[in-house]
């Protein structure tokens, strides 16, 4: 069979395509998965909460330790835990679930967008293949959530008929009020689909669906306010999540150069990524956003946007006013525009590449536009699969505490104690009871940017209790960043033992003996004793 007839509009022809693209991003999906990594910070403080809080005070409360997350998710996890125990694998099935139901609804989104079987192939497998949405169906938070939402809502707004009307309404009504309850950036799709098919139902004068786009998003209104008396309205004023994301909302109206750069380090902060991007999505700005592959890369997806906007008017006017209300949001302080947050948009800068292999494939000039399609179509697949193989031989696990405490375990003695910094020790909270070490004394000191006095300060704590015994210090956060803190430790007590692994390491000290110790301990002895004439300290 030729390369033409088997890339044709064929249902075998495509389902063969789709089939393996899928079976490749499920294969990914369960790898990370399965390999059950430890939980980073932001899971860690998110996991706590299940564990500390019964079902009421999990959706009425607000998270503890600066974080958020939809209702919905929450009720979905709780629901899991409470039937296959508190385990970070229990915790992780909710995400991985919409991991694969992303999957499964590009596939009508593509065919209802892309009319050629090649670009149809590129989109579905670049969202099969994309090195974060592997990891994020992996992770304890919502944002795989975010993803299956968009793709979800972009489906139903595009397959929405005038004919029917009823039916379309109502569906899109019922899911857009639902993915409200589970993905808060749901809500700037939602503005972007009811915005184009009110308009659109307008312009076409079809009273009966313009009054059922109405409806929907009336329905959609009620939905939000709700959730927003109930939890949003907390996200919005909390002071530390907004201080966190502060370099992350978009300067407007731009009045420097420098607030114009950031919207164009943020367009590349948004391609990376979707297409290089590998891991947390943390909230700073990273070397690769600038290199000449990804400033291509956002040259064809903005070449894509216009292909988009040829293949349906529809699609590209939702894609203008999405990325437009979350910008105004963004601006407003309401939302921030980089990293994990701006998951969801990754489907429309998907569909803006599949959309440009598709207007090159459909020129006249046969013979020049489809290799040069085809070649394309293979770079865009050739540059997620190199991460994406990368991960699968040697999955995420960037601060494995699960084996730094594992360590701990088969090595403690009687008397030890654990010493942990205040990044580490929510992680360690969650898995000591899997480990049993839940028994060794713990000694928790503050991390903050001057690491020598923390060094210090810690190992003098240790060295004033008179019950210490020897000391496991356990760092599973920025470890590289904690060289400064280890070089003052290592100079007051050399490790007696040490294991390293990905992100974590843990170290064995013996403080009591050293003359860092035995100096305190003798000032100590010496404040603290009688002085003549003071009946106060006398025995």
């Amino acid at each position: 069979m030729s390369l033409n007839a088997f890339l044709k509009q064929r249902p075998n022809g495509l389902a063969l395509w789709t089939a393996v693209l899928l079976a490749l991003g499920l294969i990914l999906r369960l790898r990370q998965y399965l390999f059950n990594r430890s939980l980073w910070l932001d899971e860690a403080y998110l996991a706590i909460s299940f564990v500390e809080r019964d079902l009421g005070e999990l959706l009425l409360q607000p998270l503890a330790n600066g974080q958020a997350a939809p209702l919905g998710f929450l009720l979905l996890v709780k629901t899991v835990t409470s039937v296959l125990g508190m385990h970070d694998w229990s915790l992780r099935l909710v995400p991985l679930l919409a991991g694969v139901l992303s999957l499964v609804a590009a596939v009508p989104l593509a065919r209802l967008v892309l009319p050629g079987a090649l670009a149809r192939s590129v989109f579905v497998g670049l969202m099969a293949l994309a090195p974060v949405l592997v990891y994020y169906s992996s992770e304890f938070k919502q944002y795989q959530g975010d993803v299956l939402c968009s793709v979800l809502i972009l489906w139903l707004s595009v397959r929405f008929r005038v004919e029917q009307w009823r039916a379309d309404g109502w569906l899109l009504a019922l899911a857009g009020a639902a993915c409200i309850w589970f993905s808060h950036a749901s809500l700037f799709v939602l503005a972007g689909a009811g915005t184009v098919l009110w308009l659109e139902m307008a312009h076409r004068r079809h009273r009966a669906a313009w009054l059922a786009i109405t409806a929907a998003g009336l329905i959609w209104l009620v939905s939000f306010g709700l959730n927003h008396t109930l939890s949003l309205r907390n996200l919005t004023s909390n002071s530390s999540l907004i201080g966190f994301w502060e370099a992350a909302y978009a300067p407007f109206p731009p009045q420097s150069i420098e607030d114009l750069r950031w919207y164009w380090n943020n367009a590349l902060g948004l391609v990376y990524l979707a297409m290089r991007h590998t891991g947390v999505a943390h909230h700073g700005v990273m070397p690769g956003w600038f290199d000449a592959l990804n400033v291509g890369l956002l040259a064809l997806t903005l070449l894509g946007c216009l292909a988009l906007a040829r293949l349906s008017k529809r699609m590209a006017g939702m894609a203008l006013v999405t990325l437009i209300a979350v910008l105004a949001a963004s601006a407003l302080h309401l939302y921030p525009f980089r990293s994990r947050l701006i998951l969801f948009l990754l489907p429309l800068v998907y569909l803006a590449l599949a959309a440009l292999v598709q207007l090159i494939w459909s020129q006249a000039n046969r013979w020049v536009a489809k290799p040069v399609a085809m070649g394309l179509a293979l770079g865009l697949i050739f540059v997620m699969a190199l991460p994406s193989a990368h991960v699968f031989r040697h999955p995420e696990n960037a601060q494995n505490i699960k084996g730094a405490m594992g360590h701990v375990a088969k090595h403690r003695q009687p008397g030890d104690q654990v010493v942990l910094g205040s990044l580490t020790h929510k992680a360690f909270d969650f898995y000591t009871p899997t480990f049993q070490i839940d028994d060794l004394p713990v000694v928790i000191f503050r991390v903050t940017p001057n690491r020598e006095h923390d060094a210090r300060a810690t190992v003098r704590r240790i060295c004033l209790d008179p019950q210490a015994g020897r000391s496991w210090l356990i760092i599973s956060h920025r470890l590289s960043d904690q060289t400064p803190f280890l070089e003052v430790v290592n100079s007051i007590s050399p490790p007696l033992a040490q294991w390293q692994g990905e992100g974590a390491a843990a170290f064995l000290h013996d403080f009591r003996s050293s003359p860092y110790c035995q100096r305190y301990r003798t000032e100590s002895a010496t404040s603290s004793a009688p002085t003549p004439g003071d009946a106060s300290k006398r025995p």
